[in-house]
């Protein structure tokens, strides 16, 4: 004999609704099950120029969320284009506050992302990814982009490769926090 469980509504221990059926089939989902919740975001088109072989702070690239739930995750949105003033190697890494993100890039240890060129001269690119975070948090958390170079050669953000202030692009980095789902 098969066994039938007949409910009108899934409640969490706070006793707030997280589904709810009208009983025509018809079911709906409490609020923020699996939306988004909040979003920030920043744009900049100033010119960031490193000839640093440590890793460095992007200016303008840095943003702040507070999770509402330790269960919700933060989607982060990266885009920003680079040049270089030679043929060196350049990466790139993700921080939640001080925690470098895995990003599984191509030459990654802990998360740093290879944006260099291989042939002589100069060189430019684009870097976008989309990366699903959980912080397990409901404290502050600062995201920020941070870059370095190889010796020789300066690497530039939001900028083809030769600093140029008519040549700037407009990078951005987005952070959403998205409800927890079944």
């Amino acid at each position: 004999m098969a066994s039938i469980l007949k409910v009108n509504q899934l409640q969490d221990l706070g006793g707030n609704a997280i589904i709810t059926s009208d009983g025509s089939g018809n079911i709906t989902t409490g609020t923020g099950f699996g939306k988004v919740l909040q979003v920030v975001g920043t744009q900049t088109s100033t010119v960031f120029s490193t000839t640093s072989t440590s890793y460095v702070d992007v200016t303008g690239f840095s943003l702040s969320i507070t999770p509402s739930s330790t269960s919700n995750k933060i989607l982060v949105l990266l885009n920003f284009r680079y040049g270089n003033s030679a043929s060196v190697a350049n990466t790139c890494q993700l921080l939640r506050n001080t925690d470098v993100i895995d990003l599984g890039g191509v030459n990654n240890n802990l998360g740093n992302v290879y944006i260099g060129h291989g042939s002589s001269g100069k060189g430019f690119g684009q870097v976008s990814f989309n990366y699903f975070d959980t912080p397990s948090s409901t404290s502050a958390l600062t995201y920020k982009l941070q870059v370095h170079t190889d010796t020789g050669g300066t690497l530039y953000i939001n900028n083809r490769n030769d600093g140029n202030a008519t040549t700037n692009i407009i990078g951005s980095l987005t952070l959403m926090e998205i409800s927890a789902w079944l």
